[in-house]
């Protein structure tokens, strides 16, 4: 992987080549083959040191767009610090981004979207990732052009729509009771749906297929 290095550091006096090899190699071994490209910057350094050390850790601490790098002070005094650097992040990834408004509920076709290389590390939720992964959705809320597709943006097509006639099946034991009902909500396979029977009776019942639901209270 080719990572753009974006480094904006007052470093000076000894240890400097040491210090960002080890920091370019932390990032290169939590970033990798995780992201396509990444860029990233000290915030701030110590104003007066002779050498900066990275301690060791497998931890990663990535908040956001910012990860927390624990290290060690060798300041011009002789005394030395542990301290935490502050390291703002750029985090490219190829996602599906959508290529122009899609209204609510609207189920989603390739030609609505496109594959970009963006940044997302300040992106809320989950982003997809192939074209592949869109197949039997829909949008959940509107959808802006440009606006990078998450997970809680979608939601899977219903197979039983509010109002749909269904036959329900209560089963106990060996007995099973089936009875028409009408469906007060959407629902796609296996979602639990909310049911009302000719006696105006509430019923929740799994989706088994677009005509079949099983009742579970």
């Amino acid at each position: 992987m080719y990572a753009i290095f974006l480094i904006i550091l007052s470093l000076i006096g000894q240890g400097k080549n040491s210090f960002n090899d080890d920091l370019n190699n932390y990032l290169k071994k939590n970033l990798s083959g995780k992201f396509e490209d990444y860029e990233y910057q000290v915030l701030q350094m110590p104003k007066s040191y002779d050498k900066i050390k990275l301690l060791a850790t497998n931890d990663f601490n990535l908040s956001g767009n910012m990860v927390y790098v624990p290290v060690k002070i060798f300041q011009k005094n002789s005394r030395v610090i542990e301290s935490i650097l502050s390291v703002k992040l750029k985090i490219f990834k190829k996602v599906i981004v959508a290529s122009k408004d899609i209204l609510t509920r609207r189920q989603l076709e390739d030609n609505d979207f496109c594959i970009k290389k963006v940044d997302i590390s300040q992106v809320l939720g989950i982003p997809l990732t192939s074209l592949n992964d869109i197949k039997s959705l829909r949008s959940k809320e509107f959808i802006k052009s440009g606006e990078i597709l998450t997970k809680d943006l979608v939601e899977r097509m219903p197979i039983i729509k509010a109002g749909d006639p269904v036959t329900a099946k209560y089963i106990e034991s060996n007995v099973i009771i089936s009875f028409n009902a009408l469906s007060r909500q959407d629902g796609a396979l296996g979602d639990v749906i909310t049911i009302i029977s000719k006696d105006k009776k509430l019923y929740k019942a799994k989706i088994v297929d677009s005509k079949n639901v099983i009742i579970i209270e």
